[in-house]
């Protein structure tokens, strides 16, 4: 875990009082909300087989952001709710894995972002089915966050 990269981008969110450091993070806490996320991508891939692609896609965003905030716990902090906390956790995860690892990089990440936000928010004016193709492929992006996150906690 690139620590040193990590901290310049805390510190840039904990100065716009967008992260606070909590007492009880650190590698306990990273794990067992790693756990969680493996348990959120279990379900992803059960409602793959269950035909329920919008369903498997929320279930994968959420595995992934799990991993993402398992990393800023290891770091001992923790994103409150937040106008862009998912954003927020997922650019911390970034900065902490390397820019060599792409598990939470770019345009991706945001993709995932925002096709959650449009399966979870439904406008009638513009609305947006998530297919197998979609399901399928936030089952492999959180499945990779998630494989990348246990190798950086070691």
């Amino acid at each position: 875990m690139d620590r040193e990269r990590a901290e310049r981008v805390l510190s840039m969110f904990e100065k716009r009082g967008e992260v606070e450091a909590l007492a009880s993070a650190g590698a306990v806490a990273a794990h067992a909300c790693l756990d969680r996320a493996r348990g959120r991508l279990s379900a992803a891939e059960l409602l793959i087989g269950a035909e329920l692609w919008e369903s498997a896609f929320t279930n994968a965003y959420d595995a992934y952001r799990m991993a993402a905030e398992s990393v800023v716990l290891a770091l001992g902090f923790r994103v409150p709710a937040v106008a862009g906390a998912h954003r927020i956790t997922i650019d911390i995860a970034q900065a902490a894995v390397g820019a060599e690892v792409d598990a939470f990089a770019g345009a991706a990440a945001e993709r995932f972002r925002t096709g959650r936000h449009e399966a979870e928010y439904f406008d009638p004016d513009r609305p947006v089915e998530k297919t197998e193709v979609d399901a399928r492929w936030a089952v492999e992006k959180a499945a990779r966050a998630i494989d990348t996150v246990r190798s950086a906690l070691g």
